[in-house]
């Protein structure tokens, strides 16, 4: 079209030029049945080329005409485009900046045109999170997975940070298992879930969860190692009379041998021995780790274990005072084992030495019983009184001993 359109105008152009120079421009004569039109070249090219722009205006309007209603459409699309992708941009400004509502505002505006609604309704359904208006927050989350299925897992990941953030740890629970089931593997899915079982306190999931924690490698080894000792400490600590010392004794012999040498494993494990009666069995226990593994607070509970021989036990309590010194750990479990033993001086000896040493409540509530059955009651109550202001936080008197504390006492 545009060659032919040169050429009518290069054929005209010759003609006027013809014309002006008074040269000979041809002759045509038309003849159709009866009749006949006569004219010269030129006039000819001149009436084929207002023709030819004829058609050539009247094509284009048609077609002008046809497609307007399409790039009209393209036009307002195009608009709508803008304006909500400069919506979206204030509102996420906003959402940066803190300013909840005016972001929700801005991001909603014109949510339904913007070209990354998952974007959209997830800021907008964390900045009404931050409003505490969760029923609109779940809406935005329902409406952008209506509008990006194949996003489901970004909502739902979401959606539980959300509610784990608001403390909505049971909704945010059901969330997750529902994760779980549509990807099993999901780490980041893995990881939220391990913690909320440990904001919960449902420590026999998370010990269950550990494995594929450590197959998957959710998180530093560091941390999964310190997750699995609360969980099975959790668990020895609430044991019940139901399942009592064959529970503790089964969840012990499952653990691996990294987990048995860990000394508040095996505090708790002693502990739960001893609140069941086994208390052969959790001094056996707390003897070997202590070998390896010296821990003033596994000492103290020593000191509420029985062995077969009280006095042969006491007399290791002494050996350990020798070695490793006096402290007010050893001195307590030194103190309850005379009592044990029938060697009230010595316990009692023990006991204000270990008060002096650096007082525990444990100490002062040993003294008091043992002051009560010695006849001296008013002691007693000073010692109890004492011990119940120190467990609370108190302050209490120098502690001035009935007699002098006796050092490397031996049975």
């Amino acid at each position: 079209m545009k060659y032919a359109f040169f050429l009518l105008l290069a054929t005209l152009a010759a003609v006027i030029i013809a014309g002006a120079l008074d040269v000979d421009n041809g002759y045509v004569l038309l003849s159709w049945h009866r009749t006949s039109v006569e004219m010269s070249l030129g006039t000819l090219m001149v009436l084929i080329l207002f023709v030819f722009f004829s058609l050539y205006l009247l094509t284009t309007l048609v077609v002008k005409l046809w497609s307007f209603p399409r790039r009209l459409r393209a036009a307002l699309e195009r608009r709508r485009e803008l304006r909500a992708r400069r919506s979206s941009i204030r509102g996420l400004i906003d959402l940066a900046e803190g300013r909840w509502s005016d972001s929700e505002r801005h991001l909603m505006r014109h949510a339904a045109d913007s070209k990354v609604p998952l974007i959209t309704y997830i800021a907008a359904a964390r900045a009404a999170q931050m409003q505490g208006a969760h029923e609109r927050r779940d809406d935005y989350l329902r409406r952008a997975y209506e509008q990006v299925p194949a996003a489901h897992l970004a909502v739902l990941l979401t959606q539980a940070e959300l509610q784990i953030a608001h403390r909505q740890y049971e909704q945010a629970l059901a969330t997750l298992r529902h994760l779980q089931e549509l990807d099993p593997k999901h780490a980041y899915g893995l990881k939220l879930l391990a913690r909320l079982y440990k904001r919960l306190g449902d420590w026999m999931p998370l010990r269950a969860l550990i494995p594929k924690l450590r197959e998957l490698h959710v998180m530093p080894r560091t941390e999964i190692d310190r997750l699995e000792t609360q969980a099975v400490c959790a668990l020895l600590e609430r044991l019940n009379a139901n399942s009592g010392a064959a529970q503790a004794t089964i969840l012990w012999s499952d653990m691996p041998r990294r987990l048995r040498s860990d000394i508040r494993v095996v505090r708790a494990y002693v502990q739960a021995l001893i609140k069941f009666g086994e208390y052969k069995t959790a001094e056996s226990i707390a003897r070997d780790a202590l070998k390896s593994d010296w821990d003033e607070e596994l000492v103290v509970l020593y000191g509420q274990t029985r062995a077969d021989d009280p006095i042969r036990q006491l007399a290791r309590v002494e050996d350990w005072l020798s070695e490793k010194g006096e402290n007010a750990a050893l001195l307590l479990t030194a103190g309850r084992l005379c009592v044990v033993a029938k060697l009230w001086g010595k316990a009692r000896s023990y006991l204000e030495s270990s008060i002096v040493l650096g007082g525990r409540p444990e100490a002062y509530d040993e003294l008091g019983r043992l002051l009560k059955s010695l006849g001296e009651p008013e002691h007693a109550m000073q010692a109890f009184s004492d011990g119940l202001a120190l467990s609370l936080g108190g302050k209490i008197k120098t502690f001035k001993p009935g007699k002098k504390p006796l050092r490397r006492m031996r049975a």
